[in-house]
């Protein structure tokens, strides 16, 4: 079985804490049970049993730091972890980026190229 770390999403994030507790509670008021247990695989089921086995194979970065209060742990585990992520993270969009401009440099000076060469034709 294949471990996937979840990548953090802050917009996502600020929106589940931001959403009112007044919207919660119309929405119970229109159906008494939304939001209660069990109520996924009633509404949709494949999406239930797709999102039970993706939260059992995927961990986020920050649930490294909430599987212990320990000082020792988050210290000399959950600390050097995050920072490997963030490394990794940081080098994979600086390649990313960087071989994208050297493409965008490429296709520039190609099309100098053939700029320069039909200016040449008309000047005979």
């Amino acid at each position: 079985m294949k471990f996937i770390i979840r990548t953090p999403n802050i917009k996502k994030s600020i929106k589940a804490r931001t959403t009112g507790r007044t919207k919660r509670m119309i929405k119970k008021t229109v159906n008494p049970l939304h939001g209660k247990k069990g109520m996924g695989y009633i509404n949709n089921p494949q999406k239930a049993i797709y999102n039970k086995a993706y939260n059992k194979i995927s961990f986020s970065v920050f649930d490294v730091f909430k599987k212990s209060n320990s000082a020792l742990y988050n210290i000399f585990i959950a600390f050097p972890l995050f920072l490997i992520v963030v490394a990794f993270q940081i080098i994979y969009y600086c390649y990313k980026y960087l071989f994208l401009g050297i493409v965008w440099i490429i296709k520039k000076a190609i099309n100098l190229l053939k700029n320069k060469s039909n200016d040449n034709t008309f000047d005979e």
